[in-house]
Order: C-alpha cells, then sequence, then structure tokens
C-alpha cells in the first residue's frame, strides 16, 4: 500500500488535508507523483461554498471526485505530475491529468495526457480552461466579419477572446468593469473597454464574468439572430431574463457551453481527451505565462487558502507540492 495525502472539502467552507492508503498500479494504470496542481478558482469555490445546486450534484461531477456535493468530496481537475511506476514506457516523463489535490495517485494509462517538452509546466495548468473556449469557438462557429464580445476578462474570459482574436476578419472586444483588467488584455494585444458601447451590436458574445445578473442587459447589444453563449457556471446564483424584449423580436439564441460534453459540430471527430491533447498544444505560447500566479500555494496550506481567500486576482492559482 502507499501512503498518499489529499485535499478534501468537507461540507460547507470548510476543508482540511486527508492521509490515506492506495493500492499500487495494475495493468493498464500509472503512479504519478504530482508536481503542481492548479486550482480553477470559480469553479471550486463554488464547492467550497456548497453553491452546487442539488439538481446538478451527479451531472457536476468531475472525473476523478470522491464523495458527494453536500458532504466530505475530493474536488479538483488540474493536475501536472510525474510517471513514476507502472507497465509504460513513459516512466519519468510529465503529464497532465484531471486529477484532484494529491500528492500521488495512480490513474488509467488512457487518461494521460503528455506534456511536450516545449510547453512549461505550470502552464499546462490552463488546459482546461483552455478547453473550455475551444468548445465554446466550437459552439458558436464565429467567421470572418463577425463581431464578438467577451464580458469578463478572467482566465477563461482572456483565452476566449485569444483564440477569437486569431481568426482572420473577426473583430473581437473584451469587456470587465476593472479598469486594470485593460493591462493583461493589452499584453494579449485584445480590445479592451469598462462598458459595453451604446452603439455595439455583436453577432457573438461570450459570457465569462460568473455575473448571472448580467445575461438581461446583453440583448440590446447584439444584431438580429446573434447568439448569446454562456461559458461561466452560476451554481446556485438565479438570473432573470425579460424574453418578451430583444431576446424575442431579435430572435436570440442562448447556449450554455458545459465543457464536459463535447460540441454537437465535432462529436464526431473528438473526444475529451483528443480535445484535451489539442488544448495543451495550443499553450505554445509565452504570453500565457502572464495569467499564471508567481505567488504558489503549499499543499498542506490549500485549507488555510480556501478560508481566507478572497480572490483579489484572476491569476491562475498554482499549488505546489514540494515539501
Amino acid at each position: 500500500m502507499i501512503n498518499v495525502e489529499s485535499f478534501w472539502i468537507n461540507k460547507k467552507n470548510r476543508s482540511y488535508i486527508k492521509k490515506e492508503q492506495i493500492s499500487g498500479p495494475i495493468k493498464s494504470e500509472v503512479l504519478i507523483k504530482t508536481i503542481f496542481s492548479g486550482i480553477s478558482y470559480g469553479t471550486e469555490q463554488i464547492v467550497y461554498a456548497g453553491k452546487v445546486p442539488k439538481s446538478e450534484k451527479k451531472l457536476m461531477r468531475c472525473p476523478y471526485q470522491v464523495g458527494d456535493f453536500g458532504s466530505d468530496v475530493k474536488y479538483g481537475y488540474l493536475n501536472i505530475g510525474k510517471i513514476i511506476d507502472g507497465e509504460t514506457k513513459d516512466i519519468g516523463k510529465n503529464v497532465f491529468t484531471l486529477y484532484p489535490h494529491q500528492n500521488l495517485f495512480t490513474i488509467n494509462e488512457s487518461e494521460v495526457s503528455l506534456i511536450p517538452r516545449k510547453i512549461p509546466l505550470k502552464r499546462t495548468l490552463l488546459t482546461a480552461n483552455m478547453e473550455t473556449a475551444i468548445n465554446a469557438l466550437w459552439d458558436t462557429l464565429p467567421t470572418s466579419g463577425d463581431k464578438c464580445v467577451v464580458i469578463g476578462a478572467g482566465i477563461v474570459g482572456i483565452l476566449m477572446a485569444y483564440l477569437l482574436n486569431s481568426i482572420i476578419g473577426v473583430d473581437v472586444v473584451i469587456i470587465d468593469k476593472d479598469k486594470k483588467k485593460k493591462n493583461i488584455a493589452n499584453l494579449f494585444d485584445l480590445n479592451f473597454d469598462t462598458s459595453l458601447s451604446k452603439t455595439m451590436r455583436a453577432n457573438f458574445i461570450y459570457e465569462c464574468s460568473g455575473d448571472s445578473k448580467i445575461i438581461n442587459k446583453l440583448g440590446k447589444f447584439t444584431e438580429n439572430e446573434a447568439t448569446i453563449c454562456i461559458l461561466s457556471w452560476y451554481g446556485t446564483n438565479q438570473s432573470r431574463i425579460n424574453f418578451g424584449e430583444h431576446y424575442l423580436s431579435k430572435r436570440l439564441n442562448i447556449i450554455f457551453s458545459q465543457v464536459s460534453k463535447i460540441s454537437k459540430n465535432r462529436i464526431k471527430n473528438w473526444t475529451n481527451k483528443t480535445r484535451r491533447d489539442f488544448a495543451i498544444n495550443l499553450l505554445n505560447n509565452k504570453k500565457l505565462d502572464y495569467l499564471i500566479d508567481k505567488n504558489e500555494i503549499k499543499f498542506h496550506k490549500l485549507p488555510n487558502f480556501f478560508k481566507n481567500s478572497k480572490n483579489k486576482n484572476f491569476f491562475c492559482k498554482v499549488v505546489n507540492y514540494n515539501k
């Protein structure tokens, strides 16, 4: 048996480090030693605060979650580690998996994504966020000539605008009420504003702010037949939308781009695994390092982080497993 330590959320607004034992890898499995894990702050804060809707407690489970929302739960899905044992030719290689915050774990080798040497390890913590942006792109299929607005200059919002900006002829602007976000937008050569222009008429709006109340306001900033794509997860927060106004007269489309499922536009040719590997390769840009928080969190300090965190910045939070 192997002694391991993992991070658990205990009901609401409480967490702890748990010591347990696991078996070594069996056939087709590998043993991974975690180097870094990442905190997907918006989602994990919803779990920590006990705000997962009752109706979604089964649907919103992450791949290697242990326990149930509302009770003790091991949750997380950004893990970078090294293969240290198993019947594999890849011993010693660095990998990305969707495993929670745990220092050692076994996993089926087919669920492991090898990290190319050209991609720095910590940058790979952006993989799941990049997948979210890719899926939204597949869900909406913007093309040259389209006007696109991204609401919220957090990690997902920046990555969404970054991908849109790579399409020739697409007009992109990212909106965030925090003026300081303009600096990060400038680093990615993105048009930025703190509010939507009264004359804005977008073909696509991507809601990445996490603010459920904003949806009702977006309709008047669209062209006819426009699409509003929602990448945020609002948890138990509610939104009131006046469907009898712009949403009706403009024949607007609303789509929730939930990343656990491949878009219907790509489902025939892609799997979650191939999309994940694709996302990792799209991280080959030094600019993306601007999205990584330089202040790392020690693994054993995770309970303190969640207890005291007020999310003063939007950067990807890095958990370091070096003692």
